[in-house]
């Protein structure tokens, strides 16, 4: 960098910064100091990581090092940087380097809650905007009380998109969605903090719908949104899943905090048959009303292909409960053990099926079916009380083992697991608690996380272990890292098998090891099916593994012997 380069820099008002791949300071400007107590003499020179919270020096090497090396910038990164006196700060960051082969990472720092309320604002304000000029031609258009296009408007607007040449080509959700508690609020404060409440209903889920789509007001507490583009059931409901989220955060209308939800019900169009807008409006009603008998911050969807699933699942279940009451399921067991040492510290149980005419079956040939299910629910209960009952056999035969049984996030949210899981444990009273961990899949779609995150730390008091199964694979691992309460990390298996040759993998390895280390985890490895495997994660600080290498399931009478067998040494 020149003198003329730097003068043209030194008053940005954001934050200019230099560095090399070797993470030495090699110029900053004013902005730095002025915003985070440094001098500028300080900083040149010194360890990047001076500047940088301990998050974000992990995030930093497993992340955006290696991507800037690779692709030459990374765009708007949420980072800390922590002043001289050690307040950590919010900031967005992008970085970049001037050519392929430099060693020198250019990096733009700007303060990272005005960036979001800027784009926030700039968001919400573009979406208004758009819905206006595409809908609301004039006020007969417009519901007076919250802005938005009222039924005339969204029903015309529906009967032209159907109504189009190629409307065989369009595709879209409709959903209709009532307001639960709010007849309540009415009630209680009266219809002008009800008249709020619904404006700040209204622009809360206008600001958490995409551009091209479109929320209407039908009356009341009523509204209908539809969303733009091909929609399979499952994203139909997701989507609206978070909005149902959204809204039942609470609202602050005059000094007061009001707690509401919402049910809602989905259609999904183009359907097998013609349907006008009035029939794709009844349809979603109906789901709704199916929600609302089913309970608050209900979803449903109105679909043949759902009511044809739903079928499958019905008769996928029965034969569940059948093969439970028949003792059609078993548990088998695979061994957790310090790479290190040889200590074998404990066992994971995995669910088998012996179907009467398919033969042994694997949990993915009949789980997915059983999903958000109260057979499935069954099921998950008839796994802790086996593996209870395994864990209290061999505590008695003096076998020091740790079991882990692996649960669902839907099962942990059932208003029943808590009571259940402690009548089981009644039924061991010698046994120590310690000695039982139950492996939350990460991947489940756990929807009330403070429930869980309760019930969790409800479990720990108990003395039972919490670990995160498959951490890594799901857009949500830090965010459920931070809100439960788990004692182990397991790194998914998919990870490890490319570890050797996928640098991308490695280092997302190294950073969930990181990750451990800073939340005070134990991390186990899954997938450890070689020598190379062992060597490369216990150079990284893993010592834990299970995998074909060590050893495959096993029936509990197998795996006894197996134990009896296995070498008390290092596998190094």
């Amino acid at each position: 960098m020149t003198m003329s380069d730097a003068f043209s820099v030194e008053h940005f008002p954001v934050g200019c910064l230099v560095s090399d791949s070797k993470r030495q300071i090699l110029y900053c400007n004013r902005f730095v100091e002025e915003h985070y107590g440094y001098g500028v003499s300080e900083l040149v020179g010194a360890d990047l990581f001076t500047l940088l919270s301990r998050a974000s020096q992990i995030m930093y090497d497993s992340y955006l090092l290696p991507l800037v090396m690779r692709e030459g910038r990374c765009d708007e990164i949420r980072l800390s940087l922590v002043t001289r006196h050690g307040e950590p700060k919010p900031v967005v960051v992008s970085l970049c380097r001037d050519h392929p082969h430099s060693e020198r990472i250019f990096w733009s720092i700007g303060n990272a809650n005005r960036s979001e309320q800027m784009f926030s604002e700039l968001t919400e304000a573009r979406k208004l905007l758009q819905q206006k000029i595409s809908l609301l031609h004039n006020l007969s258009d417009t519901d007076q009380l919250t802005g938005l296009p009222n039924r005339a408007a969204l029903t015309r607007h529906l009967n032209q998109k159907i109504g189009h040449p190629e409307s065989a080509q369009l595709a879209f959700a409709l959903a209709f969605l009532d307001l639960d508690g709010f007849k309540e609020v009415n009630d209680r404060y009266g219809h002008p903090v009800g008249d709020k409440l619904l404006r700040l209903v209204a622009k809360r889920m206008a600001a958490n719908l995409r551009n091209n789509d479109l929320i209407a007001r039908f009356g009341g507490d009523e509204f209908v949104i539809l969303l733009t583009g091909e929609f399979g059931s499952s994203e139909a409901e997701e989507s609206l899943n978070r909005l149902i989220r959204q809204v039942s955060e609470p609202f602050e209308v005059e000094s007061l905090k009001l707690h509401i939800s919402a049910s809602a019900g989905v259609t999904l169009y183009p359907q097998s048959e013609a349907v006008d807008a009035d029939q794709l409006v009844r349809q979603a009603d109906q789901a709704m009303y199916q929600a609302k008998l089913a309970g608050k911050r209900q979803l449903c969807l109105f679909n043949v292909d759902k009511e044809r699933s739903e079928k499958g699942k019905n008769k996928e279940a029965a034969a569940v409960r059948n093969a439970i009451a028949s003792g059609e399921f078993e548990l088998f067991y695979q061994p957790k053990v310090n790479m290190r040492t040889g200590e074998v510290l404990g066992a994971e149980a995995l669910l088998r099926w012996n179907h009467s005419d398919r033969g042994l079956l694997a949990p993915a040939a009949f789980l997915p079916a059983l999903s958000q299910t109260s057979a499935g629910v069954e099921l998950g209960h008839w796994v802790i009380a086996s593996g209870l009952t395994q864990l209290r056999h061999w505590h008695e035969r003096g076998i020091d083992l740790h079991v882990s049984v692996n649960i669902d996030g839907y099962h942990l949210q059932h208003p029943d697991f808590l009571r259940q899981l402690k009548d089981l444990l009644m039924d061991c009273p010698a046994l120590p608690k310690h000695r039982l961990e139950l492996e939350v899949l990460e991947t489940s779609a756990i929807e009330d996380i403070d429930h869980v995150s309760s019930v969790l730390t409800a479990c720990k008091k108990l003395g039972i272990r919490i670990s995160l199964d498959d951490f890594g694979t799901g857009y949500s691992s830090l965010a459920h890292l931070r809100d439960l309460s788990a004692d182990i990390l397991k790194i998914d298996r998919s990870f490890v098998r490319d570890m050797l040759t996928s640098p991308g993998d490695l280092a997302i390895l190294k950073g969930v090891i990181g990750f451990a280390g800073t939340f005070q985890c134990d991390v186990v490895a899954e997938g450890v099916e070689t020598i190379q495997h062992v060597q490369s994660l216990t150079e990284l600080g893993c010592d834990l593994g299970q995998g074909y290498y060590i050893a495959k399931p096993m029936p509990p009478q197998v795996f006894e012997a197996w134990l009896r067998d296995w070498p008390q040494r290092g596998l190094l």
